[in-house]
């Protein structure tokens, strides 16, 4: 997010640029304006084009905010890159059926768009047939135009236009995760089979595509070729451990993930009691206490090394820990999946434990890291802690590690 910029909002969505975005722009008017147009007309011509592209892109991506949106998933924003846009939903919706229509309806709307186009470029190539500004019938101009649609124009630039949108709509349901089609791919894997290996299946056909992407990149394919297949290559596997990571966190509760040996920091001492307490134990983070010993905030290790740079250790804890009001809040009964969303959407390392009124303590991401290792451990022995809320039956047979459908 630091080094994108906000475009505009809508439907409570931010759309955002990336800053690469200029490269893009570059590549288009240097691409165009080495063409007969000449180097002026060519390179504005050249933007346009890709300014109309991302247009495109840009609807593309809404069609699957505003569905999520439908399924009450929050969309933060949408983030155009030179190779493409991200909508970057919260969470996952609930039911594999809705994310195969989430991830339906951005090429839905690409093959509208095209729809919509034809008889608008039917109409102008006519007109201009009428006109005898081009000479043959109709389905004969069409046939050049799609031929000639670098070139500058009205026409050319509809036809262009049109295909790129069916283009775009087509390439976006390769099953190659985490593109369009890798998730409608998982979704309806996910019908018949638990999330986990359904997400791994898709995985898995995505890298195959992507390695097949590259070879066909180096071969000539163009280096955006290449950067889409190493964009799936790296995006499938961070979605896999993380929905793999998800499955095992689900398992085991705030309350539970809780250390009763963890020290607190009063907000009248000095910086050097938290780097005397960070070089004598494993513990990073600090709840910060009042006099009366209410929660009023958290020291966290990145605040601490920024206030030792600036202030030195004899600052107050008070100047430099996060104040309470800024620090995500869950329950003892919230399942580390959820204190994991919660932490990632907020874009924070420490969560807030309450029951009701009452401050229990702080998980951190270093908490978060341990029990993901100790309960996946125990997972992969055969063990399958009691998820909360249910109780064991005797003699119940335990099912396979990872075999539990998640989100």
């Amino acid at each position: 997010m630091g080094t994108s910029i906000v475009l505009f909002r809508v439907f409570d969505i931010e759309v955002r640029v990336h800053w690469s975005f200029v490269l893009i722009l570059v590549y288009g008017a240097f691409m165009y304006g080495a063409g007969p147009a000449g180097p002026l007309v060519g390179a504005a011509y050249g933007v346009l084009v890709i300014i109309l592209l991302f247009v495109c892109v840009t609807l593309h991506e809404f069609g699957h905010a505003l569905v999520a949106k439908y399924y009450k998933v929050r969309v933060g924003s949408i983030t155009l890159l030179p190779i493409g846009g991200v909508a970057n939903l919260e969470r996952m919706p609930d039911k594999p059926m809705q994310e195969f229509l989430i991830a339906l309806a951005g090429p839905l709307v690409n093959f509208a768009l095209a729809a919509l186009l034809l008889p608008l470029i039917i109409l102008v190539v006519g007109m201009q047939v009428s006109a005898g500004t081009v000479q043959g019938g109709l389905w004969q101009v069409l046939r050049g135009t799609l031929a000639g649609a670098v070139q500058p124009g009205v026409s050319n630039l509809l036809v262009y236009l049109l295909a790129t949108n069916v283009l775009l709509g087509l390439f976006n349901l390769l099953p190659a995760f985490p593109m369009d089609g890798g998730r409608i791919l998982r979704a309806l894997l996910a019908m018949t089979m638990p999330y986990v290996q359904a997400t791994r299946t898709a995985v898995l056909v995505g890298r195959v595509f992507a390695v097949l992407m590259a070879i066909w990149g180096i071969m000539g394919g163009g280096i955006i070729l290449m950067l889409i297949a190493f964009f799936i290559y790296v995006g499938g596997g961070a979605e896999r451990e993380a929905v793999e990571s998800r499955a095992v966190l689900r398992h085991a509760t705030a309350g539970q993930a809780l250390s009763h040996n963890a020290i607190s920091l009063y907000a009248s001492e000095r910086l050097s009691r938290a780097v005397d307490l960070i070089m004598n134990s494993y513990q990073t983070d600090y709840a910060v206490l009042d006099l009366s010993g209410n929660f009023i905030g958290v020291l966290t290790r990145p605040r601490l090394v920024a206030a030792l740079k600036s202030q030195g250790s004899d600052a107050r804890v008070v100047d430099a820990m996060l104040r309470a009001e800024a620090v995500p809040v869950v329950t003892p009964a919230t399942t580390l999946d959820q204190v994991w969303e919660k932490m990632a959407t907020s874009a924070s390392r420490v969560v807030a434990v309450k029951q009701q009124t009452q401050f229990l303590g702080i998980i951190t991401l270093d908490d978060l890291s341990e029990v993901f290792n100790v309960l996946g451990a125990a997972l992969a022995g055969g063990d399958r802690p009691t998820p909360p809320g249910e109780k064991p039956q005797p003699g119940e047979e335990q099912p396979a590690p990872g075999h539990a459908a998640d989100v």
